[in-house]
């Protein structure tokens, strides 16, 4: 895209005609131009996000489920630490480049990271055979604003994880309990192909376990316990404010947000974490 722009911008400096440069429309037209010339270079010259990009090692790789690989990566220094609920671009190889992962721990201090991976193409299917301890890894980020410290505390709160979303409220609930008493009253809904063989559901259960203001519900597609905006709506004061958190397929998330936005009459707010960078 930037070798795209700028041989653009280079036809339209010279096929622009010659009297608009000196009108005011000539005067905006060369500044967009430079200002896109300028994020270009930036751009081919790798320089964007340099600064937040750290290096740092693989310190576990193990397999969370078949088509789920956990990595779990040590910063140097210079990692500034993280939210939970943001993700960061994760480069293991040079030549693949960066892709977007949540970061699936809560921060500790220790500049440790951990990433629950789930093998949706052929670079991810990949990682479990590519990966092992010892060897670089560099993180770009902290990024998003998925985080537990946006919720509105006023608004009723419904959390609904899809499949490998989970990641982000594991973070969440992994960095409430060394303070219980400061979780929010929320409902959580994870959603499953099958709740009983998936991995995520005891370590799920168990984050949830001291948190009294957490009411999990696990739903399993293959048990045939899909969740809808119905059901998600179903017992609650629609008059009244709420807060979705949503992390999973977009399929699900827009079906969910159509249902609710119908059904609630009261304020409804609905977050959510969309990667579509391309």
């Amino acid at each position: 895209m930037p070798i795209l722009y700028l041989t653009l911008a280079f036809h339209a400096v010279f096929l622009a005609p010659a009297s608009y440069w000196g009108q005011p429309v000539g005067g905006l037209l060369a500044l967009l131009i430079a200002g896109g010339v300028y994020g270009s270079v930036l751009s081919l010259s790798g320089r964007i996000g340099r600064s937040r990009q750290v290096q740092g090692t693989v310190l576990a790789v193990g397999q969370s489920a078949p088509d789920v690989v956990a990595v779990r990566c040590r910063l140097d220094q210079r990692w500034p630490g993280h939210r939970p609920g943001q993700f960061a671009f994760v480069s293991f190889a040079d030549h693949e480049g960066a892709h977007p992962f949540t970061i699936a721990s809560a921060d500790r201090g220790d500049r440790e990271l951990s990433f629950q991976i789930k093998a949706l193409g052929d670079y991810t299917r990949s990682l479990a055979t590519l990966l092992a301890a010892g060897q670089p890894v560099r993180v770009e980020g902290p990024y998003g604003r998925f985080d537990i410290g946006r919720q509105d505390r006023r608004a009723q709160q419904l959390w609904v994880a899809g499949g490998i979303g989970v990641t982000p409220f594991l973070a969440w609930l992994e960095s409430l309990q060394a303070r219980p008493d400061d979780a929010p009253a929320a409902e959580l809904h994870y959603c499953t192909g099958d709740r009983d063989v998936d991995p995520f559901v005891t370590r799920i259960e168990s984050l949830c376990a001291p948190l009294l203001g957490i009411r999990l519900q696990v739903h399993g597609l293959r048990q045939g316990e899909e969740l809808t905006a119905d059901q998600l709506a179903s017992g609650k004061d629609r008059s009244r404010p709420a807060e979705v958190w949503f992390c999973g397929p977009q399929g699900f998330a827009e079906a969910l947000r159509a249902g609710l936005r119908a059904a609630w009459r009261g304020r409804l707010t609905f977050h959510q974490e969309a990667f579509v960078l391309r």
